[in-house]
Parts: structure tokens; sequence; C-alpha cells
């Protein structure tokens, strides 16, 4: 075994466990190893690799990291250090001191949402979204880890899938339970579980006798009311939560980022956002072709803190050629404090010196829709209604053209071409005197 030291055992499951380790330096490490009663299978090893993949696509402090190269043993068990999360999961908290208050729970379930938009950005599903899957810090932050669990992987000629059910409390979605084509909408599903489960102490698909009963509950069971069982819970949260775990995929919340819209305006928390894309239906156009349709979204956020309101903004990268923020590429969501226009980064669509990010009207924007930052610290007072079109001197000879939005207060007109009275008056007395200067030297000679 490479440079770890074994200090206890932390976890397990049916596939294998989690040690806490050190690492040659003394520092704590989670070593995950995937026993060698499952390795021997082929399938298990390829899902093992594909977890190493994945994460070394993820750099989102609320998704594990690897912190060193994976290994084997002798015995054909596999390795993989990770970060130590410490803390405690959802499942432990809520089992030891009952659901969270529903205001509570709304707050952490955005910072989890947040974390999934960035994995599903990644063309990445989890498959495994549960309580027990999900940490808190000791700081308030969330951190999901087990991205491993083997999903939807036929074993050599049995006909049974790998980890379809293995006993788990039914948080797979009603597709995945029927071994029909998953999307990360299998997320949102397995999300909404999860958020019923902080707000009521319980799961929402109990546990059957058998993995048959629980794939038939999943299937074709009643889903609870969470306002039910949590008579604290108002009809607001039954609302959001009934579309987040829809059977049907196709009326679920979409993505990740639309269930926390839904949930941020239960508290009256939704915070007023600005489109930016190639399309006429953004709120700012910016019609280059390297532009994706919807490419950013700005959102103009506040938060009581013990002394005053933080005001800040959320970069949200929705374009497929991305994003950057001062030389830096933009991943998921950003966050920038705010203090003035002025003090704000460069944000370039599609890293194209071409397509800046218009800050003034974005702030503009988001000041109409009632994002009120103190007003010593708003420097452009123009307000923003539909588009006036610009071009940049790059775009001089391509059919693609900038379009920003019109200033509802008045234009000076330009400046016309014809004469005034007062200039054609000196222009006529100058006339006269190269006349009179002409005739003088006539007569003279």
């Amino acid at each position: 075994m490479p440079d770890y030291k074994i200090i206890k055992e932390i976890g397990h499951g049916g596939m294998g466990c989690v040690y806490l380790a050190e690492d040659a330096g003394g520092l704590p490490v989670a070593l995950k190893m995937l026993s060698n009663t499952v390795t021997c299978y082929p399938e298990y090893r390829e899902l093992f690799q594909a977890e190493v993949d994945t994460l070394r696509q993820m750099d989102h402090p609320s998704v594990v990291h690897i912190l060193g190269e994976p290994y084997s043993d002798s015995s054909g068990n596999y390795y993989l250090p990770m970060e130590f999360v410490e803390g405690l999961t959802l499942e432990q908290i809520v089992r030891k001191n009952g659901p969270f208050p529903y205001q509570y729970a709304i707050e952490l379930m955005s910072k989890i949402l947040d974390a999934m938009q960035y994995v599903h950005e990644r063309r990445r599903i989890h498959r495994d979204i549960k309580p027990s899957n999900i940490m808190l810090r000791s700081d308030g932050s969330v951190c999901i880890i087990d991205f491993g669990i083997a999903k939807d992987a036929k074993i050599g000629g049995t006909g049974h899938t790998v980890g379809r059910i293995i006993g788990t409390d039914g948080y797979m979605s009603p597709e995945q339970a029927n071994g029909l084509n998953i999307d990360s909408r299998t997320d949102i599903y397995s999300l909404g579980c999860v958020f019923f489960f902080i707000i009521t102490g319980q799961n929402m698909i109990q546990k059957g006798s058998n993995d048959f009963d629980t794939i038939d509950a999943i299937i074709h069971g009643n889903i609870p009311v969470p306002s039910q069982v949590n008579p604290s819970i108002p009809p607001s949260v039954d609302t959001v939560f009934y579309k987040a775990v829809d059977k049907d995929m196709r009326k679920r919340y979409q993505t990740a980022s639309e269930f926390k819209e839904a949930l941020m305006g239960i508290v009256g928390q939704q915070s007023p956002m600005v489109t930016v894309g190639r399309e006429s239906d953004n709120d700012i156009q910016i019609a280059n072709q390297y532009v994706s349709r919807r490419h950013l979204i700005v959102r103009g956020c506040q938060q009581q803190t013990a002394t005053n309101i933080r005001y800040y903004l959320e970069l949200i990268n929705k374009g497929s050629n991305g994003t950057g923020v001062d030389g830096r590429p933009l991943r998921g969501i950003m966050e920038l404090e705010y203090e003035s226009v002025n003090m704000l980064p460069q944000v370039l669509l599609a890293a194209r010196m071409e397509c800046p990010l218009p800050w003034d009207k974005v702030i503009a924007f988001l000041r109409s829709r009632g994002w009120n930052p103190p007003e010593s610290n708003f420097s452009h007072k123009q307000e923003y209604s539909r588009q006036e079109p610009t071009t940049s001197s790059h775009e001089t000879n391509s059919t693609d053209s900038v379009t920003t939005q019109n200033l509802t207060e008045s234009v000076p007109p330009a400046k016309e071409d014809n004469l005034t009275t007062t200039q054609i008056i000196i222009i006529v007395l100058i006339i006269i005197s190269l006349v009179i200067s002409f005739l003088y030297i006539l007569f003279t000679f």
C-alpha cells in the first residue's frame, strides 16, 4: 500500500468500506476501498475508474475531491484517496435531532442544488443522491460524496442490474427503478426525496420487506404530503416538492437551478436575474456566433448578516463555449461581492474580447427588478427597457452584431450637417469683404 496509514474504518457498505487514513505528511485522508468481491467483475472496475474520471473533472467546494492516485493491492481491492470531510451526513443529523425547520431546509437545499447544477453541467449524473451521501460541515457548507455506486450496469449474463436496489430505502427515480434510460432529471427526483426527509424526518418511500416491494412502491406508490407529516410546513412547500418528485420526468423541474428557484420563491428570496445570450429573448442580446442562445445568467443577491446586509452577484454560466472572468474560466456558479459597478471584474462571453458583459446595463436591470444595493455603491442610474444595437469594431465585417438594451432616458439627437444662421452670416461677410477688395484693386490699377 502506498504511503497511507489506516487509522480506522468510518463507513461500510455492500461493495466495500471507507477508512480514515493519514498520508505521508500526517494529513487526514478518506481512503475509499472497493472490495475484491466486486472488483472481480470488469463492470465494477470500469465503474471505479468512471468515478475517478468524474471527480477529476470536478472543482467545486461542495463536491468531494480526489487527493491522490487510485491503486490496488495484491488481494484485488481497489483504493481511492479522497478528501476527508469533517462533519455529519444529513441522515445522521436528522436521525439524531429530528427534521429541520423548512426555512433552514430550503437554505440547505439551495446549496445542494447549486452543487448538483455544477455536476449536471459537466454532463454527469450522481445516480445515488440520498441523505447519507450529503454531508454538512461544521461551518454550514455541504459536500456531496460517493459518486461511485454502480447503477444500470449489467453483470455478465446474469440479468441483474448492478446497484439497482440492493436494499436501499428508495431514493431512486421511477425510471431508474424501471431500468429505463436516465438523465439528470433522475437526480432531481432523488433531491426531492432528500428534501422530504429533511423537513419531515421520514423517508418518502418506505423500504419494503424485499427489493420487489420497494421497487413497486417507487413506481406505483402514492406520494405522501409533507404538510400532513409535519403540520408546520406550508402548502407552498408541498407544491414545490410535488413537482420535484413527479413520476413523469418530463413534468419535474428540468434542472437543479429551476428547483432552487422554486424553493427560493417560497421564502420570498427569489433573486432578480438578467439573462444574456445570442437570441433576442434575452434581457441583453450579444448576437455573436460564439455566444450560446442563453449564455449567462446574472443574479442580484442579498444576505442578512449579523451586522449588515451583504450584497453580491451570482454568475451562472450556461454557454457551451464558456465564460472568462478576469482571464479565469467561470465554472458553474461564481459569487462576486458587490461594492460598485466600477469594481466588478471583466467578463467575456465565450472568452472573446468582442463579447464583454456590459456591467452597467446588468446592474441597471437588476435594480429595476428589486435588487437595491446602497445608492453610494451605484454609479450608473440608467434604466433599461428593450434593445439598442451596438456593434464592436471586430465585427464590422461579420454577419453577427452585438446589441444591448435601449436606455429609457432620452438620447440626444445626432448633430445635423446643416449650417447654422451664424455660420451663414459669417460666410456672407467674408464674401462681401473679398468682393470689395477685388473692386478696390481693379479701379486703383
